[in-house]
């Protein structure tokens, strides 16, 4: 069904004129041909993301955890102008902190600080009442909707990469130390899904079947469980917000992007090739991407993340230049490292055979304020879909003392 569904959008596309898209970034843009993109629709490039300036977080301990070391997914709250925060990556909770004034100071001590948190952190993942029995322990995605804040989550080391759990729902999302806690609900595309989600522009709906995108990609250990590229399935979220996880918690998801590990069939050929002298410019062992959406108004499905190795190689538990013994896959030079973006075509991937058919029309390194040439990663996001502003979590970016290791958030208009 699907695929006859497909079939007859690629004619209703491909009967309109066709455009050669081009990415005119910086050295690290590369660009490729479009087959499937209509007059009508515009396809955004990394240049159009115009900042708007950052913020810090407090430090100090709030409710059971911190703003340091955090793992770093946002959702935003439209209804306090907020974002939800995962913190500290050994505490798996999530606070709430209003958004202050975004200041454009490239001082790093100018920058404004955030209030206390309007919710103190609290560690949701234990809650449910069935408990945590695939011991869940990374927040990798939230999405504030209808009063509920919905939550992704994973083992950090899923050893058999078999854990189906992938996500929680809090019913009370302004209220999350008096919530229920319902789950664990089980995306079909299991950590595949399991990450970053975002609502579908309304001119994207129909076409899609669907409200809301889910995907994720080959963040964290155990490759065999994720896809070697970033994901987009679509899924329904009132299948969590109307019923209870029960004995059978499944959520149906559509794969429109998947490069299942073990497939072959992977964004980049040689994305899984260990060597020195230099890694695939495309997606790597070191690639991540933690956050994925489609800008509204346009035909870009945009992932942020970041990206290493591929000016010096990848090695697996190699001493790096700088003398550093690696417990996994790492660049060999200590230095290469970046922040990146993939964009995707929507039409390309609505009328693909396959959901590993699909390659960027841009990608490549994108420097952004206070990431210190990569040092401090893209490691989450959200978008404001009212004010169109997309906010992006760099890793221990704030830090202003000799132990903190706090985030910055920089803001973004969205094109």
């Amino acid at each position: 069904m699907k695929s006859i569904y497909r079939q007859s959008l690629m004619f209703l596309l491909l009967s309109s004129p066709l455009l050669v898209l081009c990415s005119c970034g910086d050295s690290g843009s590369h660009s490729a041909t479009g087959a499937s993109a209509t007059a009508d629709s515009e396809l955004v490039q990394i240049e159009d993301f115009s900042y708007l300036g950052a913020f810090r977080l407090p430090g100090g301990t709030y409710g059971v955890s911190s703003v340091d070391y955090a793992i770093g997914p946002l959702a935003y709250n439209p209804d306090h102008h907020s974002i939800f925060f995962a913190g500290h990556d050994h505490h798996h909770a999530i606070a709430e902190f209003a958004i202050p004034e975004l200041s454009l100071s490239d001082d790093l001590l100018e920058l404004n600080v955030a209030d206390a948190p309007l919710q103190d952190f609290i560690s949701l993942l234990e809650l449910p009442a069935e408990g945590n029995p695939e011991a869940l322990n990374r927040v990798t995605g939230m999405l504030y909707l209808d009063g509920q804040l919905i939550v992704n989550a994973e083992n950090w080391y899923d050893a058999p990469g078999d854990n189906k759990d992938t996500t929680l729902v809090a019913t009370e999302g302004n209220d999350l130390s008096n919530s229920a806690i319902e789950g664990y609900f089980e995306l079909e595309g299991a950590a595949r899904a399991g990450g970053y989600m975002a609502p579908i522009p309304a001119e994207w709906q129909v076409s899609f079947g669907a409200n809301y995108l889910t995907g994720w990609s080959s963040v964290y250990s155990i490759i065999s469980r994720y896809s070697v590229g970033p994901t987009l399935f679509t899924f329904d979220p009132q299948a969590m917000l109307t019923a209870s996880a029960g004995s059978n918690g499944t959520v149906a998801t559509t794969p429109f992007l998947n490069y299942a590990y073990g497939s072959g069939h992977y964004l980049s050929e040689d994305a899984l090739v260990n060597e020195e002298g230099g890694a695939s410019d495309l997606w790597n062992y070191l690639s991540n991407g933690v956050y994925g959406f489609i800008v509204p108004g346009t035909s870009t499905f945009a992932v942020f993340g970041s990206s290493g190795g591929i000016n010096s190689g990848i090695g697996y538990k190699i001493t790096q230049d700088n003398g550093n013994l690696c417990g996994g896959h790492c660049a060999y030079a200590a230095d290469d490292y970046y922040n990146y973006y993939w964009f995707f075509d929507v039409r390309e991937i609505l009328v693909a055979e396959h959901p590993y058919d699909v390659t960027p029309y841009a990608y490549g390194s994108w420097s952004v304020p206070f990431d210190d040439n990569g040092r401090h990663a893209i490691i989450g996001g959200t978008f404001d879909e009212e004010h169109g502003v997309l906010y992006l979590t760099l890793s221990k970016a704030g830090q202003v003392g000799t132990y903190d290791r706090p985030p910055v958030i920089v803001a973004f208009q969205i094109p």
